[in-house]
């Protein structure tokens, strides 16, 4: 994979990448699940990951922040991105995802995403609000919708 070559290419950079090289270490499988769970796409994920880990300044220390950090840079490049999910990268995306969390793929992109802001990743509702260009009842109906869209995904995974 080749956020695994960007994570080692981080010893080239000047700075604090060791650091940095560390908190990729301990957090890449939780980043990439969350850009897998934003995009429904595993090439889609990787080439967000991948953009947000070479914007990031490696001059300075990362703080206890870092992963935070680099979490919200990671939702905001995946929203951005919205591009259209085939079949095969969805397929593929599953194959690489936690098994408790498949059903969440199987929701529309916009619940699917401020679901994944809310619930999992913990955003206040204000915050998902403006990431997503919404007020804060629309990300309230949002959740509902993912909801409902998630217990039918459940209750299919569960008879099959």
């Amino acid at each position: 994979m080749a956020l695994n070559e960007d994570a080692t290419t981080l010893s080239s950079k000047s700075g604090y990448q060791e650091t940095w090289k560390e908190v990729f270490q301990a957090n890449l499988d939780a980043l990439f699940q969350m850009a897998l769970l934003l995009t429904a796409d595993s090439q889609e994920a990787e080439a967000t990951l991948a953009t947000v880990i070479s914007a990031l300044d490696f001059s300075k220390q990362p703080d206890e922040g870092a992963f935070a950090v680099i979490q919200t840079a990671l939702a905001r490049q995946s929203i951005g991105s919205g591009g259209i999910i085939s079949s095969t990268g969805v397929t593929k995306a599953r194959s690489m995802l936690q098994s408790g969390l498949l059903p969440v793929l199987q929701l529309e992109r916009i619940p699917r995403v401020c679901f994944v802001l809310r619930m999992l990743f913990g955003y206040a509702t204000s915050a998902c609000a403006g990431m997503l260009g919404i007020d804060e009842d629309g990300v309230k109906l949002l959740l509902r919708v993912a909801a409902l869209q998630l217990h039918k995904a459940c209750s299919i995974h569960i008879a099959d």
